[in-house]
């Protein structure tokens, strides 16, 4: 999920009121690399000396999944917010921001066409969204082939030395679609044959109702993405969304909620160098100020990725009440085998104590009732894991993690006293339903939590 803001439609005037910027919007078929159309669709033609593009420019993609609760906010960051940052040229050799979005019109969720376009600024300082492709209404976007179809075609399209993706939506972690939502309903729906484990091992009840209708905060938060589809929810699963990157990325930014699971990071780890994730949930203002993300990310000679999580975390932390509410971890895929590492050694010499673990103790990133997320080095602390054995763990997370950072407390509902960057499933808070499922996660195959 991404929280929305509790005086949502003052807080909406107030935006549209402020923006004053020209943000252009029109078809092309040439903004930069002879793009034009044909009865298919789209026709790439490139020109011009394609190795100097490759060893100059870099190219970001926002790949925007709007089309639920969140599309007023995922709109509001991209036309509203963005051009009031740095925006590149449409020269050959300038740095390329392009927007894949596809964002619901009403509360009917009628089905809509999707976008991938180009912004920049041309030779009068207006800044420009041409559009290069439209998607028709049934393309999904929270589908692993469509995003690999736009990644795809922008990697042949605008050769690049660098490329960089944000990805924005709802989210609930490495959790099977709906499950977060409702999980009794999910339980009761999704039968599991075999033998259970005991009840004596399961510590926390599953949770009933419905998080859209009965949170009081489901207005103001932020399976991986959100379709609202007459047929139900879309959302990807981990590894879908992981085989849908096809080629490698220096960096991958979640603004979604729960997108810091260790079983996220780790299964993207061979996909990006540098990975940004919220291991809680995100308010709808996004994770990232928008009017500034493009200079951290393209005005500089390279990503200035810590500076930009350092201001998206001081945005939140200078806030007063439940707007105070953030937790930010940057990451390096470099240190994610050794961190998996290092939890197998705890797992396997420490896995009765893990078993019976006192969840209701230990620091967890979850409101109503989803306890799905606690802070993956608390659950070994907790467990009562000597000092000694912790230590291999905690310079592996030292190593890997860049920048992280979390506010005292998250929208009034829980206290953050611990932070280690990152969340992890707990077992024995889950169900036997939930075990069968994680058992195909890559994380859990890598430390053997569940078996």
């Amino acid at each position: 999920m991404r929280v929305k803001g509790i005086y949502n439609k003052i807080l909406r005037l107030a935006v549209v009121i402020s923006a004053t910027l020209t943000f252009s919007f029109c078809d092309t078929k040439d903004p930069d690399l002879g793009i034009g159309d044909d009865e298919e669709g789209i026709n790439f033609t490139p020109r011009g000396n394609r190795q100097a593009m490759e060893e100059t420019r870099r190219v970001l993609l926002f790949y925007e999944c709007g089309f639920n609760s969140l599309n007023y906010d995922l709109e509001t960051n991209m036309t509203v917010d963005l051009p009031k940052g740095y925006i590149p040229g449409k020269g050959r050799h300038d740095d390329v921001l392009l927007v894949y979005t596809k964002l619901a019109l009403n509360a009917n969720y009628k089905d809509v066409p999707s976008y991938l376009r180009r912004v920049y600024k041309d030779n009068d300082g207006n800044v420009v969204s041409d559009t290069l492709k439209t998607y028709p209404s049934s393309v999904v976007a929270t589908s692993g082939e469509t995003m690999r179809d736009v990644l795809n075609l922008v990697h042949s399209s605008f050769p690049a030395k660098g490329y960089g993706m944000v990805f924005a939506s709802h989210g609930s972690g490495w959790l099977p679609t709906g499950y977060y939502n409702n999980p009794s309903a999910f339980e009761r729906n999704h039968k599991l044959s075999g033998k259970r484990m005991s009840k004596s091992n399961r510590v926390l009840e599953v949770p009933s109702g419905d998080m859209e209708h009965d949170d009081p905060y489901a207005g103001m938060v932020r399976s991986i993405g959100q379709d609202k589809m007459a047929s139900g929810d879309v959302e990807m699963s981990v590894a879908e969304f992981t085989e849908g990157i096809p080629f490698h990325l220096d960096y991958l930014l979640f603004d979604m909620c729960f997108s810091g699971g260790i079983e996220i990071a780790y299964a993207l780890k061979d996909k990006a160098d540098y990975i940004g994730v919220s291991p809680a949930e995100v308010l709808a203002a996004g994770a990232f100020d928008y009017t500034k993300i493009t200079d951290f990310l393209l005005r500089g000679t390279s990503p200035d990725l810590t500076g930009l999580f350092k201001d998206s975390f001081d945005r939140y932390d200078k806030q007063t009440g439940d707007y105070r509410s953030a937790t930010v971890t940057l990451l390096r895929t470099s240190g994610l085998g050794k961190i998996a590492e290092e939890c197998a050694k705890l797992v396997a010499n420490h896995s009765d104590a893990i078993a019976h673990a006192p969840a209701s103790q230990i620091q967890g990133y979850f409101r109503q009732g989803r306890h799905y997320f606690y802070d993956l080095e608390d659950i070994f602390v907790k467990s009562g894991v000597p000092e000694a054995d912790l230590a291999g763990l905690r310079n592996a997370l030292s190593a890997c993690i860049m920048y992280k950072a979390a506010t005292p407390f998250f929208i009034s509902s829980f206290e953050i006293k611990t932070y280690s960057g990152f969340s992890m499933y707990l077992p024995c808070a889950g169900t036997a339903l939930l075990d069968s499922y994680y058992k195909n996660e890559a994380w859990n195959k890598a430390i053997e939590l569940v078996k």
